[in-house]
């Protein structure tokens, strides 16, 4: 070990290698711990979510009088129950578009409310227009207009207009549309609980059109 350190002492060049051999090794070992982290979260989020949806399903399979009595079902489980139950309605259809657009409009908008919400938990609102079409869209932004409002409308509005390739007289602009990603999930953060109670008096009011849904 003696001559070793001797060695290193001696040849300045051999330690600054070894040292940086060693920064080298440690960065990469941290980054490699940071990756390993992200994608335990992420496996675990998706197991969550399976585990959540395979729960929705069960609950939401009927609805009844009795779920809108029951005390244990919060706004947010409402709207994704009830969103739930209209998705395996249509689901096992081979026209999924036809089935959609045969729906009671109550339904399609909590339908496509409920597709906002979602994909606003982890995702861009740009990319909910990206990743989806017609008639979802359309669907949506009467959704977001009629049962939400306010400024999160306003800006739903404004990249609908912006993203939507039949519109001719508004352009694309890139830094626009990161300007209302960001305000968008500013906005969901602040006021998701009073959106999500608009969407599930939404559904209470109209009870009527969801009840004995499913087959």
């Amino acid at each position: 070990m003696k001559e070793f350190i001797s060695y290193l002492i001696s040849n300045w060049y051999a330690a600054a290698g070894l040292a940086l051999l060693i920064v080298v090794t440690v960065v990469a070992w941290i980054k490699a711990c940071s990756a390993g982290k992200k994608r335990s979260a992420e496996r675990e989020r998706i197991i969550a979510e399976l585990e959540e949806e395979k729960a929705l399903r069960k609950q939401f399979k009927v609805i009844d009088e009795n779920t809108f009595s029951d005390d244990t079902i919060d706004d947010e489980r409402l709207l994704f129950g009830t969103a739930m139950n209209v998705q395996m309605s249509i689901e096992k259809k081979d026209d999924l578009i036809t089935e959609f657009n045969g729906l009671c409009e109550e339904k399609r908008m909590i339908y496509a409310l409920n597709f906002v919400f979602e994909d606003s938990k982890y995702e861009k609102l740009s990319l909910f227009f990206r990743s989806n079409g017609e008639p979802l869209l359309s669907q949506a932004k009467e959704a977001v207009e009629k049962i939400i409002g306010g400024e999160l409308s306003k800006i739903f509005d404004e990249m609908f207009l912006m993203m939507n390739e039949d519109v001719e007289d508004v352009s694309f602009d890139k830094e626009r549309v990161e300007k209302l990603d960001e305000e968008f999930k500013m906005l969901m953060q602040k006021d998701k609980d009073s959106a999500l109670h608009s969407a599930a008096d939404y559904i209470r009011e109209n009870k009527s059109c969801f009840i004995f849904s499913a087959e």
